[in-house]
């Protein structure tokens, strides 16, 4: 934990650079933050603090319902939130659960893009075959970009 003595800080402000760097902590909480706008970070000097500090969030909060929280990861789940919710049989709900767990792969795509991706695309074929314009239109400049390199780059043969 930190020293009392000390003051509460991650690093001095003199040890901060102007550069992100793969090896500063500072520097992947920034991406993180950046990256993730939703994104909360909780800092306390010790356990004690931490503890406070959770149970002053949990306050006028209910328990959380485990059941509840292991039905949002189940596939159920993610049909809802993707707007699936028609009968298909068993064989062809397979085929698409893949397509579905593929789409929800690729780079840059997450719940949204997909929903958008599955109102216009009928296939994953059909959205490698979409031109760079129609791909960035529909899922914005730099995951468009990201999708239309990633199904035209080239492979290394071994």
């Amino acid at each position: 934990e930190f020293d009392p003595g000390k003051s509460f800080s991650l690093l001095n402000s003199n040890e901060l650079g102007g550069e992100i760097r793969g090896d500063s902590i500072c520097s992947k909480m920034a991406l993180l933050t950046m990256h993730f706008p939703k994104l909360r970070l909780l800092w306390s000097r010790g356990p004690h603090e931490t503890l406070k500090i959770f149970k002053a969030l949990k306050q006028n909060h209910d328990e959380v319902d485990v059941d509840k929280a292991i039905e949002i990861g189940s596939n159920e789940s993610l049909d809802a939130l993707l707007g699936s919710n028609e009968e298909i049989d068993g064989e062809e709900n397979e085929i698409n659960e893949a397509a579905r767990d593929m789409l929800l792969r690729l780079p840059g795509i997450n719940i949204n893009n997909a929903r958008k991706i599955m109102n216009v695309c009928d296939s994953i074929a059909e959205l490698a075959d979409m031109p760079r314009d129609q791909l960035r239109a529909l899922l914005g400049p730099a995951t468009g970009q990201k999708i239309f390199t990633f199904f035209r780059q080239k492979f290394a043969a071994s």
